[in-house]
């Protein structure tokens, strides 16, 4: 199996694993027909989507419908299940099975955690393996730690599993776009699995894309709706990377809605479409929950949009022009740019002092060395400015910073809230 393999369009399972409410094994068993009679033919699921709930209830289609094993699957490592007597709602998932997820990248995990989910979902063969919410979003100072477990142990293991024909192909799946860099700077992967990051509103992962192309890395794209908001054209409680989105993002997603109503189609699927139009994605994979979902997915698939309507929708989402006398700092190689609306960059490579980065009008020099995973600023800011990162406000600066400038604990008060984090749960991730 190669990356071309794959089919355009693909179902993420983590809301049959009962992700935000609880779903009926009828109804999942009702949304997994209706998939498989729509033609969908590849899956994708983990362990940690209702610790073990969606493995089982994907197995159970399986076993009735694909005798002939012609699903392509992918699965998910870095996480082992314990028992727990817990109940409840347990990281977004209600009514899960009887587990706690605990991560563990290390390749005896890896191994026993594969192991676990063949005899779930009742295949000997997996087609892709992934590593599961690696990144600093996710584990914040524990992820070091956690990246060199998986770097020393737990990479060997996906490989031998891959060389030995236990999987097909090796990859991440992951919510964030500076783990991808990161990783790709050490070892060699065959896909990558990335939520909600190469989205109509959230195209951080462009240039992670281009990085791709050259090493020969296919995408899949989960959360292309990103957590609903361009799920239903605005309409009903909206949700923006699960949590409550921003005045701006609603405003943007307005104005997407807006474009795509002018040219008589629907904001739902454009955002569905919009994925697949870059050659390096190989599938968008939905979460689905309820035949119905099945069908309107394979209709915004087949709906025919005009080639127009993809460079109006860019505008909405085109940066402001730098103010006169205002100095901006350019993304290169060492720094990334998670949303459009940031005022910082992300280092994904070190930063000494002294070392040249490229700056609107010009190049300007840094003035302190800057650390991989730290913030910089793209602008100049004033003490009192938000920082904006993920499109969202993280903190206030307490200093004024040049462009430049190292952003961290020491010149910033911190006001994260839950709504803005980056948690593990991902439709298709």
């Amino acid at each position: 199996m190669t990356s071309s393999d794959f089919p355009r369009l693909g179902m993420g399972t983590a809301p049959l694993g009962n992700l935000y409410r609880a779903v009926t094994d009828s109804e999942a068993q009702a949304t997994l027909n209706a998939a498989w009679d729509a033609g969908i033919r590849y899956y994708d699921t983990a362990p940690h989507y209702g610790f073990g709930l969606a493995e089982r209830r994907l197995g159970a289609m399986l076993a009735q419908r694909d005798v002939t094993n012609e699903a392509i699957l992918s699965t998910k490592v870095g996480r082992l299940l314990v028992p727990t007597d817990a109940q409840g709602e347990r990281h977004g998932f209600v009514d899960a099975d009887p587990f706690e997820p605990v991560f563990d990248y290390s390749g005896e995990a890896i191994l026993r955690s594969f192991d676990a989910s063949r005899q779930r979902i009742g295949r000997d063969r997996i087609d892709l393996l992934l590593a599961h919410d690696l990144g600093r979003l996710t584990h914040g100072d524990a992820h070091e730690a956690h990246l060199r477990v998986f770097l020393n142990s737990g990479y060997r293991a996906m490989r031998d599993l891959r060389d030995s024909g236990a999987v097909d192909a090796i990859g991440i799946g992951v919510n964030e776009v500076a783990i991808c860099d990161a990783l790709l700077d050490h070892i060699e992967l065959d896909m990558i699995l990335l939520a909600g990051r190469y989205t109509l509103l959230d195209r951080s992962a462009e240039r992670l894309l281009a990085r791709c192309a050259a090493l020969g890395v296919r995408l899949i794209v989960g959360g292309p709706y990103n957590s609903g908001i361009l799920a239903r054209d605005l309409n009903g409680p909206l949700h923006f990377d699960y949590g409550a989105p921003s005045d701006d993002v609603l405003e943007r997603a307005h104005g997407l809605a807006a474009i795509c109503a002018r040219f008589g189609t629907s904001l739902p699927a454009a955002a569905l479409q919009f994925p697949l139009r870059h050659r390096q994605v190989a599938s968008v994979i939905p979460g689905l929950v309820g035949a119905d979902q099945v069908v309107d997915t394979m209709d915004r698939l087949a709906m025919s949009l005009p080639e127009a309507l993809w460079s109006a929708l860019d505008s909405v989402l085109a940066p402001e022009p730098p103010r006169a006398g205002h100095v901006m700092l350019q993304d290169d190689a060492r720094l990334i740019l998670l949303h459009p609306d940031d005022n910082v960059l992300i280092c994904v490579r070190a930063i000494d002092a002294g070392d040249v980065l490229p700056a609107s009008g010009g190049t300007i020099p840094a003035r302190e060395g800057i650390a991989i995973g730290h913030k910089v600023a793209r602008v100049p800011l004033t003490a009192g400015d938000k920082v904006i990162k993920y499109g969202a406000p993280i903190g206030s600066i307490t200093a004024d910073a040049a462009t430049g400038d190292w952003v961290h604990m020491h010149n910033m008060k911190s006001d994260y809230i839950s709504s803005h984090t980056r948690g593990t749960l991902g439709g298709g991730a």
